[in-house]
């Protein structure tokens, strides 16, 4: 039976590439729709700028997850290549701890401006600034959930992490969980 956490895990993957690619789609139309209505009509849309702002910042942070849990980040790890392997699962272990803090607390700084943001207003549609950073909270969220599972897999599949991590890996991408037993009550 595999373990309840890959849906979850998969759900979190699809939600970030659907929303991502859709916003990045409405950014572009927008953007060509008030560039050509600007040469054709000489007026802009009047509510592109905002929608095209709200689209392009959850492409940029739920990107920016989708990318982190794909390994696709540029890094810099001559050092922790030149390890031993049981070393460098410590290495690893240790990073992503370090980054699971950090992501901690990113998401409470992300609440906290995303509530803020409930109180200033958008000039044309006038909804609240939350709805454009409340992405960030969502980013860093799985962000963090990432990182945890990086750590699992870097303490109970070490050599399949450092496989992973490698250049030509996949990150968390396709990965399959270690099968377990039922037990019956």
């Amino acid at each position: 039976m595999k373990k309840i956490g890959k849906s979850t895990f998969d759900l979190m993957g699809k939600f970030e590439q659907v929303i991502s690619m859709s916003m990045i789609a409405v950014a572009v139309a927008i953007t060509v729709i008030n560039v050509v209505a600007r040469y054709i009509f000489k007026s802009s849309i009047p509510w592109s700028q905002e929608v095209t702002g709200i689209a392009w910042t959850w492409t940029c942070m739920l990107g920016i997850s989708w990318c982190y849990r794909r390994n696709m980040h540029l890094g810099v790890d001559i050092f922790v290549n030149s390890l031993k392997p049981h070393i460098r699962r410590y290495a690893y272990i240790v990073n992503y701890a370090i980054l699971f803090v950090a992501f901690v607390f990113m998401t409470y700084m992300s609440v906290i401006i995303t509530m803020k943001g409930g109180y200033k207003l958008t000039n044309y549609f006038q909804i609240p600034y939350s709805i454009k950073y409340i992405s960030a909270v969502f980013a860093f969220i799985n962000m963090s959930y990432y990182s945890l599972y990086y750590i699992y897999i870097a303490i109970t599949r070490p050599e399949e992490l450092i496989d992973r991590m490698s250049i030509d890996g996949n990150g968390l991408e396709d990965l399959e969980p270690e099968e377990t037993e039922e037990v019956e009550s």
